[in-house]
């Protein structure tokens, strides 16, 4: 990791120069999310950037460190992320590096679309059949280990994971809730990565175009406040 995380001090601490900062540190940090931290004081800063960038090279890693300091504040875009890395994201090369990695990081996945009662690949197929949604290439659908109710999907979007809650896989649940579920969070990978609200107005309306959309809502609701499903 030497010759890697010296090109990621390098990086930083010039696009740090540029925003006012004297001293930076920067570090590889394998978080499970897509992400970076960072402390600063006066025109010191102390970064952890996500070793998902690990391989990406001087120009891209570059954008990142203008759009990091940009959003603390000195300066520049806050729009964290520049086209040219959101072209990198979309990039067969880094799905194919890194997500078998978020995959490993990820505890609570059961790591298959087949459960008891429901397969989310058939779920799935059957929304792109009817044309709710279109084919997100490398995407990896998945049931979760635990039954949260209050959390019933979730999606990482630039790794192209989606998971659904175990408490959906069960014989008394309609498929059409699993399948709303499904449906939200292809939304998210096919809305790709934005800055502002996930969850906006336009968002909003799509995710009413599911022909369930008021059945599973009530089923939802019903999931979270019945004992049955604690």
């Amino acid at each position: 990791m030497g010759d890697r995380g010296d090109i990621l001090q390098q990086c930083f601490a010039r696009v740090g120069a540029e925003h006012g900062f004297s001293n930076v540190s920067a570090d590889w940090e394998g978080f499970k999310e897509f992400k970076a931290t960072w402390r600063r004081c006066s025109e010191s800063a102390e970064l952890q950037i996500t070793d998902y960038m690990m391989d990406s090279g001087v120009e891209l890693i570059t954008d990142l460190a203008r759009g990091i300091f940009g959003r603390m504040g000195r300066g520049g875009a806050k729009d964290i992320y520049s086209e040219r890395l959101r072209q990198h994201f979309l990039s067969p090369e880094f799905i194919h590096r890194n997500q078998p990695l978020y995959l490993k990081r990820s505890r609570n996945l059961a790591y298959r679309q087949a459960g008891k009662a429901q397969d989310l690949g058939s779920l799935y197929q059957d929304l792109l059949d009817t044309g709710l949604v279109n084919k997100v290439p490398d995407s990896y659908l998945t049931w979760t280990k635990g039954d949260n109710r209050q959390r019933v999907g979730y999606c990482s979007v630039i790794m192209r994971v989606v998971a659904v809650s175990r408490v959906l896989d069960r014989i008394e649940v309609p498929s059409y809730v699993s399948s709303y579920v499904l449906y939200h969070e292809l939304l998210h990978l096919q809305n790709g990565l934005r800055f502002g609200s996930y969850h906006d107005r336009e968002f909003r309306e799509r995710e009413r175009v599911h022909p369930y959309h008021e059945e599973a809502e009530r089923w939802l609701r019903r999931i979270v406040a019945d004992p049955q499903f604690r």
